[in-house]
């Protein structure tokens, strides 16, 4: 098992290979066998966590021309501004708003800035919640033909995913310009997902639709990513607590806290600091596991452990990282000393268990919430 340092020069050096091998594509997930990754021509939903590990491992080992590249992906983006889409917030946060945090650009600021209130003028007019949206960018690597899955990408559909991507521009462009629009926007999604999505024993609902003009409550839909329409897909559990994490981390109301509490007491009570099954339900011996679920939870967790001083409600959840980092890492290559896969990737990640899409696969967003929590340990601190 790698240590923490070494950790992290794995998958910078991963970074080199895919890099190597993609050319100008966006990897998306890839052969856990050969390494050879799949892309997506357009970036899909990931080319921003694509974006930040250029930018992490350009300034990890000193290659400027990795920072560059991020630039020029970032501006190769741009067009993505005015999309339909939920993951708008990841796309800009972790690319044009790292970008600002780390060099001082203007236009990154700017760009971040124009992608936060694009995202703000599609929340729910009724209730707040951030929907999905009509154009949202996840289609790349499943042919999605089900027609409950069209009928749910619009404004009408809140999913719990939300929490996380739709909400990260909010966090920084109030902590950058002090408007509370972003503030009260990012609370009263915050309260939709509490009232709506979470059970009595703290797992969580997928998707729910609310009419985009009225916030009146439609229906549930039925699962998309989980096993079943009453199960817990673990991913959309660790959004939850990671959304829940930073809303925490940003105001101090330690009411998020209770409600992360909640949310990773029952991932907790199910598997500990092992790695998950794909849904927390699925009773197969042999399910999925999903690193990227334990990757997302641990990058939250991080951000938590660099706060100074670290508040006293804070730390039953950061004493939770370094076990789960631990287990994260067992699954990093090399995994033994007869292994000759390419050096860094986080195996074990699964995209679509439903549809066996990826499901036993390195995914690049797997890849990247690990790299940045241990990039969040090692600067003491993220860029933004």
């Amino acid at each position: 098992m790698a240590e923490r340092e070494e950790a992290l020069d794995l998958l910078c050096q991963r970074v080199l290979s895919t890099r190597e091998q993609i050319g100008d594509a966006w990897a998306h997930n890839a052969d856990s066998e050969t390494g050879k990754w799949n892309t997506v021509p357009t970036g899909d939903w990931v080319d921003g966590h694509w974006i930040d590990m250029l930018r992490m491992t350009g300034e990890l080992l000193e290659l400027p021309e990795l920072i560059e590249e991020a630039f020029q992906r970032t501006e190769a983006i741009r067009h993505k501004l005015e999309l339909d889409d939920m993951f708008r917030g990841h796309r800009f946060a972790y690319s044009a708003a790292r970008l600002h945090a780390a060099t001082g650009d203007e236009h990154m600021r700017t760009l971040a800035l124009a992608a936060a209130w694009a995202m703000r003028s599609t929340a729910n007019k009724g209730n707040g919640a951030m929907p999905v949206g009509s154009q949202c960018q996840v289609l790349g690597a499943v042919e999605f033909t089900d027609e409950v899955v069209k009928g749910a990408l619009s404004r009408n559909t809140i999913c719990i995913d939300n929490v996380h991507p739709a909400l990260i521009l909010d966090w920084w462009a109030w902590k950058e310009t002090g408007d509370k629009t972003f503030l009260v926007g990012a609370e009263r999604m915050h309260k939709v997902i509490e009232k709506h999505f979470i059970r009595e024993d703290g797992s969580t609902i997928e998707n729910i639709m609310f009419n985009w003009e009225t916030g009146e409550l439609i229906a549930e839909v039925p699962t998309l990513l989980g096993y079943a329409d009453d199960s817990c897909w673990t991913r959309g559990q660790s959004w939850a607590i990671a959304g829940s994490l930073w809303a925490y981390e940003h105001t101090r109301n330690t009411h998020y806290l209770r409600v992360a509490g909640k949310l990773f007491d029952y991932w907790w009570d199910k598997v500990g600091a092992d790695i998950p099954p794909w849904d927390f339900n699925d009773p197969s011996l042999d399910a999925p596991l999903d690193t990227s679920s334990s990757a997302i939870v641990c990058s939250a967790l991080a951000r938590l452990a660099v706060l100074d001083p670290l508040p006293e409600e804070a730390k039953p959840f950061t004493d939770r990282l370094e076990p789960m980092l631990e287990n994260l890492c067992k699954h990093l290559t090399p995994v033994d000393s007869q292994d000759e896969r390419p050096v860094g990737m986080l195996l074990d990640g699964c995209m679509n268990g439903r549809k066996q899409v990826a499901h036993r696969n390195e995914l690049i967003w797997g890849d990247f919430y690990l790299m940045e929590a241990l990039y969040c340990l090692e600067k003491k601190g993220l860029a933004s």
